[in-house]
């Protein structure tokens, strides 16, 4: 019997997602920061409804995450005076190492996931998953 297409995608995202989180305590990162992280370094000041849309998770969710990096000294967060929304949340040197290091570790995953495809299958594959996700979220992928 051949392998349904979701089941497919799912078990591919599922391997990646696997050699990706290994090493993640190594880090001292866990789930979920690594992206909030990638956020807040572009976009200093901003909204929690804003790292949850970008991030694709709940504003909850974003709070949980932001309380746990700044219990590990990665990121240092007040609110702005003048707008009492608006978070000012500031990566500290630690929180820059470790999102450097975990970028560093994702690029390894991301060469072995795409290890035998030609430079265009990679840009047609990436074309494709951008096309997909805009299908399930009508947004798309930078």
């Amino acid at each position: 019997m051949k392998t349904p297409f979701y089941l497919m995608v799912f078990k591919t995202f599922h391997a990646q997602r696997n050699q990706i989180r290994k090493d993640m305590e190594s880090y001292e990162l866990s789930p979920g920061q690594p992206k909030v992280l990638r956020y807040v370094l572009g976009n200093e000041n901003c909204m929690l409804k804003d790292i949850a849309e970008a991030c694709d998770v709940e504003c909850a969710t974003v709070s949980r995450i932001l309380t746990s990096l700044e219990e590990k000294k990665m990121l240092i967060r007040t609110i702005d005076a003048k707008n009492k929304r608006a978070l000012k949340l500031c990566i500290t040197e630690k929180g820059k190492h470790a999102l450097q290091e975990w970028n560093a570790h994702c690029k390894e995953v991301e060469a072995l996931s795409l290890k035998g495809f030609s430079e265009e299958e990679q840009e047609q594959f990436k074309q494709f998953l951008n096309r997909m996700y805009h299908n399930l979220s009508n947004k798309t992928l930078d």
